[in-house]
């Protein structure tokens, strides 16, 4: 397909990601952050890794996609291809990773096709996440029910 992994060391790829991403915003303390170049070396895509939202599950041996986002105009299927390359990446780098989680927003209408075509399975339904705006400087973004996918790397 002719798309490069490019692991990024700094904050720039979170602005690449908040700057387009519906929700306008990223998790802080991202552990992985990936960019994926075309032949043109122009980001194509972007994926923020980090420790799981949910505190119940293992925070070392886990690693939740905390953001993804991909240009429109990118190749057909680019989104689970992008993903098999992080799995790749992951399982070789960070042995010490035994799974993978994601979630997509039936708020937004994500139906976590991109998952699927990369071998995830679909979990279960996460509902009614808690509410932000009882915090300073907070409020809530999408607060519909969301698929959470798994996978191993």
């Amino acid at each position: 397909m002719g798309v490069r992994l490019e692991i990024s060391h700094s904050v720039e790829i979170d602005a690449w990601i908040r700057e387009r991403h519906y929700l306008q915003s990223v998790r802080c303390g991202a552990r992985i952050r990936m960019a994926f170049r075309d032949r043109g070396q122009e980001i194509i895509g972007a994926m923020l890794w980090g420790r799981p939202t949910a505190r119940k599950i293992d925070q070392w041996k886990i690693l939740e996609l905390t953001r993804m986002y991909f240009m429109d105009e990118t190749p057909p299927f680019i989104e689970s291809h992008c993903l098999s390359l992080a799995r790749k990446h992951i399982r070789k780098h960070k042995p010490e990773i035994k799974g993978l989680i994601a979630y997509s927003s039936t708020g937004e209408g994500h139906k976590g096709a991109v998952y699927e075509a990369d071998g995830w399975f679909l979990l279960g339904v996460t509902t009614n996440p808690p509410s932000w705006t009882t915090r300073p400087n907070r409020s809530d973004r999408d607060r519909s029910d969301k698929l959470r996918w798994v996978r191993s790397p």
